[in-house]
């Protein structure tokens, strides 16, 4: 019996953990199970008397793999992955946009001297407009940069949350930045319109020498935002605040 922390919530059971079984190209992982949960939208109150709710962005977690720590050992000795990476893509019609990636350490990572940040077991991502992406500065004007206007009227989490194997095999070199994950939310920037389909692609990682095992998987849970309303901000019209010097 172990006791689960999981962000705010306190259980207690036993663990199901995924299994990882040697092939003839590598090792694969069976049974993997990634929940979404927590979807949330981030308003925003904006215009000269903060009289208009607007949407800054969406917010979510994602539970990582549960394996236990022999086979995480295995893995590492075996083939020297150390981390699960996770790639973020939004589907907009027939248009595809890789939004990012960041990674999270099978082992607890030293953050201070004598201090450890454990290994992430659920991961926040926070996905925002163009308007307040920038900086925290953006995200404190009255009226939003770029005449951002929308508000995210209707969200869900779709698909079906049933276990998938990530298969560990051919190795291919990863050029893009990654983000480490750490305690606050993983960022990204959705754009002007936060409309479309999100989904969560998931490898074996060697942040080391920054390489792929396997390919990304796809989670067989995604985030649709489906529908957004533009709200009229009379009191800021006419106003460019990203132009304006700080």
């Amino acid at each position: 019996m172990k006791a689960l922390f999981l962000t705010v919530l306190l259980t207690t059971g036993c663990t199901k953990y995924s299994s990882v079984t040697k092939e003839a190209m590598g090792l694969r992982v069976s049974d993997a199970e990634m929940n979404i949960s927590h979807l949330n939208e981030i308003e925003w109150l904006v215009g000269k008397k903060k009289e208009v709710t607007l949407s800054q962005s969406f917010s979510f977690l994602v539970e990582m793999p549960k394996i236990d720590e022999e086979d995480l050992d295995h893995i590492y000795k075996s083939k020297g992955i150390n981390a699960w990476i996770i790639r973020l893509i939004v589907q907009r019609g027939s248009e595809r946009q890789d939004l990012g990636s960041l990674y999270a350490p099978f082992k607890p990572q030293k953050i201070l001297r004598g201090q450890y940040a454990g290994a992430a077991k659920n991961v926040s991502l926070k996905v925002y407009y163009a308007a307040a992406y920038p900086s925290e500065r953006f995200r404190f004007f009255n009226c939003p940069a770029f005449s951002h206007d929308r508000r995210i009227s209707k969200m869900s989490i779709r698909g079906e949350n049933k276990p998938f194997d990530i298969p560990i095999d051919q190795v291919t070199p990863y050029s893009e930045k990654s983000q480490l994950i750490e305690l606050t939310p993983s960022s990204f920037n959705g754009g002007n319109s936060l409309v479309g389909d999100y989904f969560l692609e998931i490898a074996a990682y060697d942040s080391n020498k920054k390489l792929i095992h396997g390919g990304f998987k796809r989670l067989p849970l995604y985030i649709s935002i489906s529908e957004e309303t533009r709200e009229q901000v009379k009191s800021c019209a006419g106003e460019h605040p990203e132009l304006q010097r700080p």
